[in-house]
């Protein structure tokens, strides 16, 4: 009976372990930047907090699997991409971030810091608020504030201490809103734009074609003249599989297509 009892011990266990990682699986393969709001009259302490928050969002963020841009490194990948498709990034404001930062989403943040009075004690309360945009189609999909006090062998200790606590308060609401940002559009289809230039009559062949895919929920046409189409696609697959499969159906009817570029979940083609 011990035995039993033991072993039903170590399934429940178990389990719970799992349910527990499940739980913490952050959005599979979405890469995101940090952005803080620094403002030409920024001060010292402003600059101290943002700094703290921005350390313990990082921390928190990679410990749970998540894939964080560093900035620096991005904007130098992104000029070797601009050099190498001939484009200026910041000519598209619509892949602006995906493209030179090479990022999926973007954390925007600030803070508002007060410090204690030196004679009455040292301490410091930081309050940060940030917001999740989806840099593909620039459109927020959580905003979180949160706060934390501290005290410190100096302001700057205090300042720190604090930062980093409402920094982790902050990203533990942000991941659980992103997430289940991308559980929805894992249930109900993420949204895929894709702009093709070229003749009208190739574009119509290639969205019905999308039209008849399995994985393509709805196709709907926003803009269109000019030889020039932009689709959005709504489709329970990635980006990078729902290109293969359009390539693979365009080779079929004999089209020709060159992906021009790509960023986040937007992707533009010529068709030959």
């Amino acid at each position: 009976m011990r035995f039993i009892l033991l072993i039903l011990s170590c399934l429940a266990l178990m389990l719970a372990s799992t349910a527990a990682l499940a739980a913490q699986k952050p959005a599979d393969g979405e890469r995101l930047l940090l952005i803080r709001a620094v403002g030409g009259s920024a001060s010292e302490k402003e600059l101290a907090a943002q700094a703290g928050v921005y350390d313990s969002m990082v921390e928190y963020l990679t410990d749970r699997g998540y894939r964080v841009v560093d900035r620096a490194a991005a904007e130098k990948a992104a000029m070797q991409i601009a050099a190498t498709h001939e484009i200026d990034p910041v000519l598209n404001k619509a892949a602006s971030y995906g493209l030179t930062f090479l990022a999926e989403y973007s954390i925007h943040f600030k803070t508002s810091t007060i410090v204690k009075d030196p004679d009455k004690g040292i301490g410091a309360l930081v309050k940060v608020s940030a917001k999740i945009i989806d840099n593909t189609g620039a459109r927020i999909i959580s905003a979180k504030q949160a706060e934390a006090s501290s005290s410190g062998h100096s302001t700057e200790d205090a300042i720190e201490k604090a930062a980093r606590n409402a920094g982790k308060k902050l990203t533990e609401q942000l991941s659980k809103g992103l997430e289940q940002h991308i559980t929805q559009n894992g249930n109900e289809g993420r949204t895929v734009t894709m702009v093709f230039e070229g003749r009208e009559a190739q574009t119509e062949r290639l969205v019905s074609l999308l039209e008849k895919n399995k994985a393509v929920a709805a196709v709907k046409e926003v803009e269109a003249g000019g030889g020039k189409a932009t689709l959005e696609i709504i489709c329970k697959s990635r980006r990078d599989q729902l290109e293969r499969e359009l390539l693979r159906l365009a080779s079929q009817q004999g089209i020709q297509l060159q992906k021009i570029r790509s960023e986040g979940n937007r992707s533009t083609w010529k068709i030959r």
